[in-house]
């Protein structure tokens, strides 16, 4: 027996790579460099807050909701159902854009540096360094230093989708555990294909990988990594079965499997007791962090029944994986979107670049006997591609992907898909092969500086000190909560826009996010998704009447408002002088006096604090 298992089990263990030439730590401190530097080419402004008046202001808004609503009962728990907004009413929160260690990273430093401050700018850039690294470390001991490196700037910072994607997008634009889960399910099967030993130690990371997904957004994100595994995972088994037969038939005195398995378990502990206790104990920690969470936002979403509510549905039209980065050619240079009659969201919204499309398909080529290893990624493929939220919503047969609208935001994980079928390309023998390589290479480049140039050119997404001053003398003001006037309530999938309570979407749809300086309760909020339910009792008191644009307030309007500001005990109104005509700034200032601050909000312009004395 012990003459036969360590053959059969090279069938199920993997010898951990230790990094014995020196080159090995040039490559990786130079991955690193190079992805700092770059990413911070993306980020610019690391000293203030993120705000731009529109989506980029969600995300830090939602750390700081999280902070002040997360408990610990043990497990953690989050406190969705509140009056911080809706106020006085109140509403479910429950479809805020969550990204949990997004969150926990801006809890802590919110709570270590006292107060909200610019700290999302070093998540970014973590996210970027923890995808390039990590995939350089998963790729490098069967693929060599070069694709690895490559692999890892593709799949981070030359993500071109994902990098477009930040700010205002940050919620389907980090994708690192993502990305490192679907890279590490496929060396799983590459082993198993390729009869390579696999460690007790991988594949508890690798299921460690899949419980760190839960930290990313959780509609788009998330759920790709578990699609891909949920595709392999029939793959890995009937590899692991077949070779495991091949070699009972080849050595008739093999154990049985039963034996066979608990011999591999403890074989494995005896040699690698430290590494499983530690990957067992970040299971552990992360399922801790992440699966109360998870389980309540699911199960509270699930409570909502979404089937009888019209919403914006888009698609990506697949052929977009086409076109390429190249001066001309680009997405900014030609009206694609006009041409495919699709929903167009951003810049390298599915096209992760022509010449990986092109390596994908060499890599196909040459793998196109082993079926098993190629097979998972074109079913992946298709069914991101052909994705219709209505027409063929492919994706939609897996829970995780109830509420995904948008097939486009599939182009985060593209990358990823293509350099897996990239990776196992030989290097050609014939100069005409080699040749093509070259261009090929020249190719990447062009793509890589025409999309990656203009992005580092893009304007600043950061908030000004005045602002921060104008929040300051709001937060000292005695009161529970701000009205925005006028102010915005509705969601990104139609309630709310087409009752009234939103007029000026463009302009304010990120005002409510301001509260995170001033701390103090508002009226309106944009939510990803919103039911009908929701807005009911600002309907039910008659609150699109008053914020019809051009509407001059009588009497019996004004009482209605002043009762309504004394009741719930208003600090004071944020009034935006810009979407409101010169009567009606003039009745505010009769009504309320003068402002007491003057700032201008992204988006939304002019601002002026009026001060609430009416409950002195």
């Amino acid at each position: 027996m012990n003459r036969i298992r360590p053959s059969v089990s090279s069938t199920l263990t993997s010898s951990s790579v230790v990094a014995t030439d020196p080159y090995y730590w040039v490559w990786l401190i130079g991955l690193g460099t190079l992805t700092t530097l770059l990413g911070c080419g993306i980020i610019g402004d690391f000293h203030h807050p993120l705000s731009d008046g529109n989506d980029t202001d969600q995300f830090e808004y939602v750390g700081y909701f999280f902070t002040k609503n997360l408990s610990f009962n043990p497990f953690p728990h989050l406190n969705l159902v509140n009056t911080q907004t809706f106020y006085p009413y109140g509403t479910n929160q429950v479809f805020l854009d969550w990204g949990f260690e997004r969150d926990y990273w801006y809890r802590a430093c919110y709570l270590f540096f006292k107060g909200p401050g610019p700290y999302l700018q070093s998540y970014y850039l973590y996210t970027l360094l923890v995808a390039a690294i990590g995939t350089f470390l998963l790729v490098q001991p069967r693929f060599g230093k070069l694709k690895a490196s490559l692999t890892g700037l593709i799949v981070s910072v030359l993500n071109i989708y994902g990098i477009y994607k930040f700010p205002v997008h940050m919620n389907v634009g980090v994708g690192h555990w993502t990305i490192l889960c679907m890279i590490a399910t496929y060396r799983l099967l590459y082993d198993a294909a390729e009869k390579k030993p696999i460690s007790l130690p991988y594949v508890l990371a690798w299921v460690w990988l899949h419980v760190q997904v839960l930290g990313q957004e959780l509609g788009y994100v998330a759920g790709f990594a578990l699609t891909f595994t949920t595709l392999v995972a029939p793959f890995l088994v009937f590899v692991l079965y077949r070779n495991i037969r091949d070699q009972r038939i080849t050595q008739p005195e093999a154990e049985s499997l039963v034996p066979l398995f608990t011999g591999y378990l403890h074989e494995q502990w005896q040699t690698q007791k430290t590494g499983i206790a530690l990957w067992a104990l970040l299971i552990g920690f992360s399922l801790y962090l992440y699966l109360p969470l998870t389980l309540q936002i699911a199960f509270t979403a699930w409570a909502f029944d979404f089937d009888a509510v019209p919403e914006i549905r888009a698609w990506s039209h697949p052929i977009r994986l086409l076109i390429p980065h190249v001066p001309g050619l680009h997405t900014y240079a030609l009206p694609y979107h006009q041409w495919f009659q699709d929903a167009y969201e951003s810049y390298g919204q599915g096209s992760p670049g022509l010449y990986l499309i092109i390596a994908g398909g060499l890599g196909l080529w040459q793998l196109r006997q082993r079926v098993a290893i190629w097979l998972p990624i074109l079913l992946m493929l298709t069914l991101c591609l052909f994705y219709h939220p209505v027409l063929l919503p492919t994706l939609k047969v897996f829970p995780w992907f109830s509420f995904n609208r948008h097939g486009g935001r599939a182009s985060l994980i593209y990358p990823v898909l293509f350099c897996l079928l990239a990776l196992p390309l030989q290097w050609p023998q014939r100069l005409s092969s080699q040749l093509l390589l070259l261009l090929l290479s020249i190719l990447m480049l062009t793509e890589w500086i025409t999309a990656y140039y203009p992005r580092t050119r893009y304007p600043g997404y950061s908030l000004s000190d005045r602002v921060l001053a104008y929040c300051a003398v709001v937060r000292r003001q005695p009161g529970q909560a701000v009205l925005d006037w006028p102010f915005c309530a509705i969601g990104a999938n139609g309630p709310g826009g087409p009752e009234g309570l939103c007029p000026y979407y463009d302009q304010q749809n990120a005002v409510f996010t301001f509260r995170r300086f001033y701390d103090k309760s508002g009226v309106g909020q944009y939510f990803g998704r919103l039911h009908p339910d929701q807005i009911q009792p600002l309907l039910r008191d008659g609150w699109p009447r008053l914020l019809k644009p051009g509407r001059r307030f009588t009497e019996q309007d004004w009482l209605f408002l002043e009762n309504f500001l004394k009741q719930n005990h208003f600090a004071g109104i944020n009034l935006y002088p810009d979407l409101l005509t010169t009567g009606q700034v003039a009745q505010f200032h009769a009504h309320f006096g003068q402002p007491i601050a003057i700032t201008n909000f992204p988006g939304a312009g002019r601002v002026e604090f009026l001060p609430i004395t009416l409950q002195k």
